[in-house]
Formats: structure tokens, sequence, C-alpha cells
């Protein structure tokens, strides 16, 4: 039996092509393993992707590299094999680097699935849309800002609300910013959506999930300083009083190898972090997490990310750090600059 928005293959790969903005050494790295596998290997510049024709494209990269490549060229048509730098909690990776000798060969026998998880459309009220691969999200422009908006499903409204934003999430953006907001890990088989208020001042607004094929209007939205549509935290873009999310016409095909971790394994990680976070600050926890979809950032960066004042962002800081969650180091390029970052 078939899960919609699965296919398994018949046959196997015999070639593949490599990208990605990372370290040309690791980009070498997987070009020899993989060749060692018996493929036929073509490295192409990120840029150059949008001309691959191919059946299989290796993009090599964390979350947040992969994400900024899915966002730089047009949604490809290949199937996708992600290779994490290294073991992720992520739903978007297929493969880690250190585990890519071992896996590699079920390419060429043809023994993986491929996955077309759905993706969103963002329309804001002056027509442009964007292409969201975990979530797009309706908050102020300006932090600590409460901001008002009407749900509506279908053409029905659903609530009205105040809340700090409110986003809407894809499957594979369940483990992202929607499960740190109070949303729900949805496996990433799923044809759904799902909406969630963050910080509600209304505790009765929960996540909620619609299907794919759903309609969600967020409408009717005012905030002193005005609002923007932040797709996967790389577009932002101003809006007047509305957006509009619909399933993209095209789907995210992912290359699922056996071996991988069951999507229990993932979730098991997720709980494990959410643990971790118990014992933090709310700001606290608020500057690891953008540190965990941000990457490795300055002092001003977070400032900017999180909002937060000087003094709670040093805090915060220190405390994380004290904890071994935060590693503060050397900028390699000034050494005058400290770069933070999450210890793996």
């Amino acid at each position: 039996m078939e899960l919609q928005g699965v296919g398994f293959m018949a046959g196997g790969v015999t070639s593949v092509a490599v990208t990605g903005s990372g370290v040309s050494d690791v980009l070498r790295e997987v070009c020899r393993v993989l060749e060692t596998a018996g493929l036929k290997v073509t490295a192409l510049h990120p840029q150059r992707a949008k001309e691959f024709e191919g059946e299989v494209l290796v993009v090599v990269g964390d979350d947040r590299e992969v994400l900024r490549f899915l966002h730089s060229v047009p949604l490809p048509d290949a199937s996708l094999l992600i290779v994490g730098l290294e073991p992720t909690r992520s739903f978007l990776t297929s493969v880690d680097l250190e585990e890519l000798a071992d896996s590699a060969f079920h390419l060429v026998e043809g023994s993986y699935r491929v996955e077309e998880v759905p993706l969103l459309s963002c329309t804001t009220d002056d027509g442009d849309s964007y292409l969201a691969i975990n979530e797009g999200a309706v908050v102020p422009k300006r932090p600590a800002k409460l901001m008002s908006y009407t749900l509506v499903i279908e053409g029905e409204q659903v609530w009205g609300d105040r809340a700090d934003g409110v986003l809407v999430s894809t499957p594979i953006g369940s483990s992202a910013y929607a499960l740190s907001a109070g949303g729900v890990l949805i496996h990433h088989n799923a044809q759904v959506f799902q909406v969630v208020p963050i910080n509600s001042t209304d505790l009765t607004r929960r996540p909620l999930v619609v299907s794919a094929s759903t309609e969600v209007k967020v409408t009717d939205v005012e905030v002193e300083g005005g609002a923007e549509l932040v797709v996967d935290g790389l577009v932002r873009a101003p809006i007047g009083s509305e957006v509009t999310f619909t399933r993209h016409e095209k789907p995210l095909r992912l290359i699922r190898l056996p071996g991988r971790p069951a999507i229990t394994g993932k979730i098991e990680r997720k709980v494990l972090l959410a643990e971790e976070n118990l014992p933090l600050p709310p700001s606290a926890r608020l500057v690891r997490k953008v540190l965990e979809y941000g990457g490795t950032m300055t002092f001003e960066e977070l400032m900017g990310e999180t909002g937060l004042p000087e003094r709670t962002l040093r805090y915060c800081l220190s405390v994380l750090v004290a904890r071994g969650m935060v590693r503060r180091v050397n900028d390699p390029n000034d050494f005058r600059r400290r770069l933070y970052q999450l210890r793996r």
C-alpha cells in the first residue's frame, strides 16, 4: 500500500548532480563518495542548479543553507537528496554526511522512496507571492507589539485574536518555528498544514490542522507600526491587512533512504530539546531557538532577530553559555568580534 505523497522508485540512478554553498572540501568529499558508489557525478554551482534537468539533485548543507538554496532558484522538478553536515533534528535532511558512504548504494539499486511534501504559497494583499518551505508567519514589524487579526478558513471566519502573530506551517516546517510556538509535530507524509497562533492572549486559541487543499486567510491585521510576512526566516515582506496561504503548485520531492531513523527518532530528539529548554527563561529559549534556526550569529544579529533589549540579550547569552548550550567564539575575520553558536 502507498501512502499519499509517497512514491516508490522502480529503477536505480546512474547519474546525479551535486550542489551546495558550503565548504568546497565537503562538496568534493560528497562527490567522491557518490562516485565510489558507482554514480556519475556532476558538480553544479548553486546558481546553475536551475538549469539541471536530471532525476536526482544532491544538495549539501545545514538546514539554513538548504533553505537559502531553495529560495534562490526555481523549485526543482528533480528529487532532492539533502546531505546534512551533522546529525540533525530536521525533517528536511535525507542523510547525514557521516552516513553517506554507507547509504549511497541505495541510489544505484533504486531502493529508496520519494516523498512529495506539500509547500505553501503566501500571497500578500498587493499580489506578491512567496514560496514557503517551512512556514509563513504574519508578525508585527516592531517587537513587543500585540497584533489583532481574523483567521478565515475556506471563506469561513474561525476566530479573531490578539497575539504576537500567527503562522501557517508545512509538515516539514512543523519541527521548526511552529514547534517552538506551540504547534504540533506533523508526520512528513501527511498532506496537511497547520495554523499556529504565536503567544495568543486567548488560551483557547490552539494549533489548527487543515487539509493541504484548504485556503487559509489571515485578514483584518492591525498593529502599531505595521505588520510583515516572514517566510522561512529568510524573506520579509510588508503587508497591508491580509495574507492568503494556499498549496503551492509543486511539491518538494525529498529522497528517503532505508536505514534512516524513523519519524519517532526525530520526534524523540525534538522532545529532548524541549526538555532541555524547560528550565530556561522564556527569553533565553527564544535566543536558543533563533540560533538553532539561524546558525552562527553576532550579538548585533541576535538583537535584530530577537528584538530583545541589549541588557536582556547579554543575560540570556550568559545563561546559555554557562549551561553549555551555546559557545562563544572569535570571528576568524575579525578577532575583536564574538560569534555565538549552538553546541551540537
